[in-house]
């Protein structure tokens, strides 16, 4: 009776043993994967990703105009950036920083192709309006951003009617409400803008028959043009004298210059 006793002791002091013995074996292999994944992130992050085998030599520029003077100045900068970088480490924050000296251009993003190619997709701003007259006009995108001399588009775009000269790189104030308004218009429509004003109401826009579009705040723009081409367009609409489309899903006519205006 004894001896079982001790048979079985002696049993479950092997099976404890060999348990310990396997949960030590599990605890190096887990201490050996562990060392070896931080050696190899460290070996990846600080050698491997920057390797000149993986850099960047192909690249393909989307959304941008490499014809004009500008967009080759802006071709050239987000080929410095690139350069930069592998496709192993690209750098998002070279590239924005590149092409924040570029008005003109709202974001431009780089995407890797692995092993030497990338591709960068640009995002530009649209022409809008025209601020000022002569030397002192300024070429403003269609949400209030400063480009710079408009050159030979002074024709093409509507004027803002009012408004002081923008202190930054994008404009402030009633001025900026003119160019988000202006800046919504249809192409097909812009070239019947006389000039943007406005009132107590806010955003006024005088076509060049007359016509005064009341568009109030400058939220909604868009819609608020779609309300007045349709309003436009009618046919059997005579001797109107404005628009109101401060509810661009119910515009309002009327003769004369506007509510509260005689």
């Amino acid at each position: 009776m004894m001896a079982e006793r001790s048979r079985s002791v002696q049993r479950t002091i092997e099976i404890a043993g060999r348990r310990e013995r396997r949960r030590r074996r599990l605890m190096f292999l887990v201490f050996t994967l562990l060392i070896l994944a931080l050696a190899f992130g460290a070996l990846y992050w600080f050698v491997l990703r920057d390797l000149p085998v993986v850099e960047i030599r192909d690249v393909e520029i989307r959304g941008l105009d490499t014809g004009t003077p500008e967009g080759r100045q802006v071709a050239d900068a987000i080929d410095l950036a690139v350069g930069e970088m592998t496709t192993l480490h690209v750098r998002q924050d070279i590239l924005d920083q590149e092409v924040s000296r570029f008005p003109r251009v709202e974001s431009a993003t780089v995407e890797a192709d692995f092993p030497n190619a990338a591709t960068v997709t640009v995002r530009q701003r649209e022409d809008g309006s025209i601020l000022g007259e002569d030397e002192d006009a300024l070429l403003i995108a269609t949400d209030g951003t400063v480009l710079g001399s408009p050159g030979d588009r002074t024709e093409t775009l509507p004027p803002i009617g009012e408004g002081d000269p923008p202190e930054g790189d994008r404009l402030e104030g009633i001025a900026l409400d003119q160019a988000l308004v202006l800046g919504a218009a249809p192409t097909e429509l812009r070239s019947y803008i006389d000039r943007s004003e406005v009132s107590g109401s806010g955003v006024e826009v005088i076509l060049s028959n007359g016509l005064i579009l009341l568009f109030g705040e400058p939220s909604q723009a868009a819609e608020k043009w779609r309300s007045a081409a349709a309003v436009i367009a009618d046919q059997d609409l005579t001797d109107v004298g404005y628009v109101d489309l401060t509810v661009p899903r119910r515009p309002a006519v009327g003769t004369g210059e506007g509510p509260g205006k005689g």
